[in-house]
């Protein structure tokens, strides 16, 4: 309940931005323009009266890891070599064209072509993306304990230290939008598809940290 909460006050007073937690690298061989096209995107998509920030979309990208597979399981809906997906607010549609490996045989990039969003069919999903971004850190948390009710004997008879899980707090570099920068300490955001975040007291003028205060309750998508 106290999650609900949080994310009920955070959905009307914190802003969106995109930011990518395992950026893979995305190159757009027909890019529309021979320079970045700037977009404006609402910080709150429902209201976009409380106002806006604007991002660059380059010839490189980056999309989630998990937004791309070669060979996909049944029922996904994002980007694959034979379905393409929507670039949220660009007005952009995916398609693969080539998918480049390094020498392990791990994916290192894709390289698509991009339609219009008014002459290509609709795609299943819309994905978010970052071009020319910024470094940030990011802490993820994860509950603390195993059981709802970790001081209850009956669920719990060692005690609620006995309950606890262990790596609870996984760390990455991921990819921000540059709108970002320049945030202050507990200012807060929603990161699209991931969850809410607040700027940390351990950030500083070459690197960013955020804090995840809560996941986003739905679905990010298939």
């Amino acid at each position: 309940m106290l999650d609900a909460a949080v994310r009920d006050v955070l959905n009307v007073t914190a802003p969106r931005v995109m930011v990518v937690l395992e950026p893979l690298k995305i190159t757009v061989t027909n890019f529309p323009s021979d320079k970045p096209i700037s977009i404006q995107v609402p910080d709150f998509p429902n209201e976009p009266e409380k106002g806006s920030h604007n991002v660059v979309l380059d010839k490189v990208l980056y999309i989630e890891a998990t937004d791309f597979k070669e060979t996909p399981e049944k029922g996904y809906r994002r980007l694959t070599p034979t379905q393409s997906v929507g670039l949220r607010h660009a007005g952009y549609v995916l398609k693969v064209a080539k998918v480049i490996k390094d020498r392990a045989g791990n994916i290192s990039e894709v390289e698509c072509t991009a339609e219009s969003t008014e002459s290509s069919e609709k795609p299943k999903a819309f994905i978010h993306w970052v071009s020319q971004p910024i470094t940030v850190q990011v802490r993820l948390y994860e509950p603390l304990f195993k059981h709802k009710n970790p001081e209850d004997p009956a669920e719990v008879p060692g005690g609620f230290l006995s309950d606890c899980r262990e790596d609870t707090l996984k760390t990455v570099a991921a990819f921000a939008d540059a709108s970002i920068k320049g945030a202050e300490v507990l200012d807060k955001f929603q990161f699209e598809r991931i969850g809410f975040f607040s700027v940390d007291k351990d950030s500083s003028s070459t690197m960013m940290v955020f804090n995840r205060t809560v996941s986003l309750k739905e679905d990010s998508g298939k």
